[in-house]
């Protein structure tokens, strides 16, 4: 058994919870893509053969929480309400990416150090504020909301940008071997989670991951990833002019709540 690894479905539906808290009543439902099976590879060496599964996965964790970059793609599933995410991990700089809710509306975030910069679209603000949102749409106009590190609802944001905080939950799982496959041309061997999930990484001396996959069955609830390490990532704050503070919206920052019950109190 491996302490403190969650897993990738459940380490993407961590990090966006904080935007999540602020959409809650933009959430829909998304069906997780159905994994293909790919047949299997025979008399192949394989490097990773002498090694236990939990052995592979801490391997692949320090590798994932040493890389200068980080980019995790597809859908994920928190508290039953499942999306569509794309997010790109700089080290020791923070984080971008966007949170999709199908049909109604998605969120860009940026995180740099301890800044947090949102951009809801039209759609989440209709859905959202109601009748307030024509005006808000105005008074935004296409600018980022500066959302203040005090605002408990966003308070463990810009922790979900430290890769090695969220490989790193204190939770435990383990993890069985399967047999070795390929994944986009590549030899990749697939881990079997105890949460009912599956995590590829490269049949290689050094192991890095390339996907992770959940059914619906599984703990975690459905989601397909697709990661990418070292992958090139360039964040950078937006400019001033493009950034207005989300108290020109009398958003009142509102006591912390479960992600998928908490919402923004326009006031």
């Amino acid at each position: 058994m491996l302490l403190g690894r969650p897993g990738f479905v459940r380490m993407a539906a961590v990090a966006v919870a904080g935007a999540s808290c602020l959409a809650a009543t933009a959430c829909g439902g998304i069906t997780a893509a159905s994994l293909r099976p790919v047949p299997s590879i025979r008399g192949a060496v394989d490097p990773l053969a002498g090694l236990p599964a939990n052995k592979i996965a801490a391997q692949a964790n320090a590798n994932a929480e040493a890389a200068q970059t980080l980019t995790v793609t597809g859908t994920a599933t928190d508290s039953g309400t499942s999306f569509g995410l794309t997010l790109r991990f700089k080290r020791g700089v923070g984080c971008a990416g966007t949170v999709e809710y199908p049909g109604k509306g998605s969120i860009k975030l940026l995180v740099i150090g301890k800044d947090i910069y949102i951009k809801p679209d039209a759609k989440f603000w209709s859905v959202t504020a109601g009748a307030k949102a024509s005006a808000i749409t105005v008074l935004i106009d296409g600018r980022y909301l500066e959302v203040p590190a005090s605002d408990k609802n966003m308070a463990g944001v810009a922790g979900v940008c430290s890769v090695s905080k969220m490989l790193n939950s204190g939770r435990s799982v383990s993890y069985t071997k399967e047999a070795v496959t390929t994944y986009r041309g590549a030899r990749v061997l697939p881990l079997k989670l105890s949460d009912g999930s599956t995590e590829y990484v490269t049949d290689t001396s050094k192991p890095e991951f390339v996907r992770a996959y959940a059914p619906e069955s599984s703990q975690v609830g459905p989601g397909n990833l697709t990661i990418s390490v070292g992958a090139p990532v360039t964040l950078s704050a937006p400019p001033a002019s493009q950034v207005i503070n989300e108290s020109a919206l009398g958003i009142s920052p509102a006591p912390a709540q479960p992600a998928s019950t908490a919402g923004p109190s326009l006031t």
